[in-house]
């Protein structure tokens, strides 16, 4: 084919790959014998009139989960990972017998279909809609379900070609007619897809529809893409010649009652962007919407990202190959792709040499993608690996499946048909298994610290859109209708002040402001030099005390001596601390458990009290064998994108075995602890324990004051205690040794004991009090 567009060059290719893409996938919701759940759609997963990633489709237990508009295939995997996560959650905490079916074709129906409850909607409108929906076509057809892959190209492109050419055009129309360009071509050659992709080989027994009655063949490719799936009334005729002949045919249909609404017609090509179609001419298309997509069950989500990347490449290519311009053609198309689709996966293609064709088209997209990103040829790979399925149906995705069903029916000694309620199951099973697998993470937001992707967690959950603006810096935009908030950390919000974020992180200025709000800080000194610093040793007049740098956070730097160290050693604390700053601290140890108060809004949400890194000997395994069995922990990973912080041998832990008499080679006694550091920070391997329900009121009273003191709506605040069961009778009996306007929400999301304190919520609730945040 030639690949000539009378706007695109290929050399706008690269420009064109910046192309967005949206995908929405459907899945039932099943019980673990097959049936359909009856539990109803989560309110944890917010209003349905809000939420933007959670939906609902057709029946009360038919999900629709979406991905926002993204670039890359791997972006769209990354929502749609994240959103199944919180959706199988969900599922699991409230009733732990829910799966989601992996087929675009229910495996089990209910004898009576009244049995399968429409979507309970806000809007009344809605509900009437799918109920007429129910009546006309039948309620097993609406439960079919596949995946929408929403695209649209590139806005600015299409603005600067324009410009180029000729700046009188209308950008709008131009738009317009790129699109029905595209739309007439995709549906005359979407029949290639459905070969690839099609995976609706089996359906209930039981399955009818309204328009067509029960399927008379025992499989297909794609039952979903054939007369049995999403097809309006056959004598339903809708011109695709221009886009004003669209318009008026299905508004005519509307009108003679052909169709109830204009959304009730069933094509693989959908024009979106206005609530009316009469209004695409007027306003103009915004994207396109392809339809024709069945649910991979073999992908937990439905769809891999190579076969995101091959439609892509495929939908680039209809825009380059010659205009579709007659119905006819159109009309072509759509017989072809039913004969595809109605064929069993395992016949021969019936079109080989036009698929070849397209293959080849393809490829020279692909090619030219290649050179102009530098790709070594990936983009090319992925379409040549297609080229072999054309000769061999064994090998596509409907192919693949029925081999595998048809040999594990084999091996049970039952048909095929009977055996595809349990393949898919057990695919549910292992799909599950993927999504609640690693629950300290967001699925797809990996790169993001635990805290931030814990509140992001919660926003999805609540319907909260979220933007991200540097995911290296953890700083998003969150937004629910038309309210918007900046948030970095998870906690770093407008509710607080820069000024209040250099206080805290100046140690002394800390102190300072603490002890003239009566409250007690530990005696001490600072220093700019290390030679001032180390002059002052013989002056130190505490036995135990700490170093550490002005300004530090995660507890690096910092260095306890709970006996009057070495010069040689106080030195080597003292170089540490410098490398972070160039004000160092020497104050006073103070004796007693040390706790983390969460501070937020005049309100104490968390307490936790924080162990040193530790490993406990066995009797045979050196120190360094241990700290690297204890690193083996699956909770345990760096840079805080894991709830605990592996354990380090450098410097500072070397140090603190020295005070113990150990090294790293040293070899422990059975069940001796063995602390790698003095300071109880998680960021460096240390543990919590939960003791938010335990601490007095006093020194809860104390934490609160404290943020005040400091001008802070979020903060973390230290405190030393000697008892924090008992009230305070002086102030010997504590210390404020820091605070922390980064006070890392992780420490209390998995603690070693106790209770865990899920602080994004009140951290959302706060920022969104007008979302549904649980």
């Amino acid at each position: 084919m030639e690949l000539n567009h009378p706007m695109f060059q290929l050399k706008d290719l690269s420009s064109l790959w910046q192309s967005t893409i949206g995908l929405e996938k459907e899945s039932l919701r099943l019980k673990q014998d097959g049936n359909l759940s009856d539990y109803p759609h989560s309110a944890e997963w917010g209003t349905r009139t809000q939420q933007p990633y959670i939906q609902t489709d057709f029946a009360d237990s038919q999900l629709e989960l979406i991905t926002p508009p993204v670039k890359t295939a791997k972006e769209a995997i990354k929502w749609l990972a994240a959103s199944h996560q919180i959706v199988q959650t969900t599922m699991t905490e409230q009733h732990d017998d829910e799966l989601l079916w992996p087929f675009s074709g229910p495996g089990l129906l209910p004898d009576d279909p009244d049995v399968i409850k429409i979507a309970q909607l806000e809007n009344p409108d809605e509900y009437k809609y799918r109920a007429y929906l129910a009546e006309v076509y039948g309620k097993p057809v609406q439960l079919l379900c596949g995946i929408h892959y929403n695209f649209q190209i590139n806005p600015a492109l299409i603005e600067a070609k324009v410009s180029e050419l000729n700046q009188n055009l209308s950008i709008k129309e131009v738009t317009n007619d790129l699109y029905l360009t595209l739309g007439r071509n995709y549906l005359r050659y979407r029949w290639l897809l459905t070969y690839f992709l099609g995976a609706t080989p089996y359906l209930a027994d039981n399955y009818s529809t309204n328009l067509f009655g029960a399927p008379k063949e025992s499989t297909m490719r794609s039952f979903r893409q054939s007369q049995y799936g999403y097809q309006n009334d056959p004598d339903l005729s809708i011109s695709y010649a221009s886009l004003e002949a669209f318009v008026t045919d299905v508004e005519k249909a509307v009108t003679s009652g052909q169709l109830s609404l204009e959304k009730e017609l069933y094509r693989d090509v959908r024009f979106r962007g206005q609530e009316q179609y009469r209004k695409l001419i007027t306003d103009g298309i915004k994207y396109i919407e392809f339809r024709n997509f069945d649910l991979n069950p073999l992908d937990p989500y439905g769809i891999t990202r190579e076969d995101i990347i091959f439609t892509k490449l495929f939908i680039l290519t209809m825009l380059y190959i010659p205009q579709i311009e007659r119905d006819e053609e159109v009309e072509l198309g759509n017989i072809m792709n039913h004969v595809v689709a109605a064929t069993d996966s395992l016949a021969p293609l019936a079109y080989k040499e036009e698929g070849l064709e397209l293959l080849t088209a393809m490829q020279t997209i692909a090619r030219t993608l290649d050179e102009q990103q530098l790709t070594d040829g990936f983009f090319e790979k992925i379409v040549a690996d297609r080229i072999p399925l054309l000769e061999t149906p064994e090998l596509t995705l409907g192919g693949k499946i029925i081999l595998e069903i048809e040999e594990k029916a084999k091996a049970k000694g039952v048909k095929a048909q009977d055996y595809f309620l349990e393949y898919g199951l057990d695919l549910a099973r292992q799909h599950k298994k993927t999504y609640l697998d690693r629950p300290y993470n967001l699925h797809g937001f990996e790169i993001y610290e635990i805290s931030t992707q814990h509140l992001l967690t919660y926003a999805m959950k609540a319907g909260i859109e979220i933007e991200e603006l540097d995911a290296s810096e953890n700083l998003v935009r969150l937004s629910y209708n038309g309210h918007s908030e900046l948030v970095k950390n998870a906690n770093m919000t407008s509710f607080d002040t820069q000024i209040s974020y250099f206080v805290m992180e100046n140690k002394v200025a800390t102190k300072k402001i603490l002890a003239e709000n009566g409250i007690h800080v530990p005696a001490g000194d600072s220093f700019t030099s290390f030679e001032e610093a180390s002059q002052y040793f013989p002056l130190i007049g505490f036995e135990q005390f700490v170093v550490k740098p002005k300004n530090t956070n995660y507890g690096i730097g910092i260095s306890i001596f709970k006996a009057h160290p070495s010069r040689e050693n106080y030195e080597e604390a003292l170089q540490i601390a410098f490398a972070e700053d160039e004000t160092v601290l020497i104050e006073a140890f103070v004796p007693g458990t040390e706790l983390r108060f969460y501070v937020q809004n005049g309100e104490v949400h968390a307490i936790c009290e924080r162990q040193p890194a530790q490993v406990k000997g066995d009797g045979h395994s050196s120190v360094s064998e241990l700290i690297e069995r204890v690193n083996t922990d699956p909770l345990r990973g760096s840079n805080h994108r894991a709830p605990l912080v592996e354990i380090g041998k450098g410097r500072l832990e070397q140090l603190q075995l020295k005070a113990q008499q150990l090294s790293l080679d040293s070899i422990p006694d059975k069940d001796q602890v063995v602390y790698l550091r003095e300071n109880s920070n998680i960021s460096t391997g240390g543990l919590a324990i939960d003791r938010t329900d335990e601490v007095h009121q006093d020194y809860k009273d104390l934490a609160i004051k404290s943020a005040k003191a400091l001008g802070a709506n979020f903060c973390g605040i230290d405190l030393i205690i000697k008892d924090f069961s008992h009230p305070i009778q002086s102030e010997n009996d504590y210390a404020a040794i820091e605070a922390n306007f980064n006070p890392a929400i992780m420490i209390h999301l998995f603690p070693e004991q106790g209770k865990p304190r899920l602080l994004g919520i009140p951290v959302l609730q706060q920022l969104f009090p007008e979302a549904p945040v649980r």
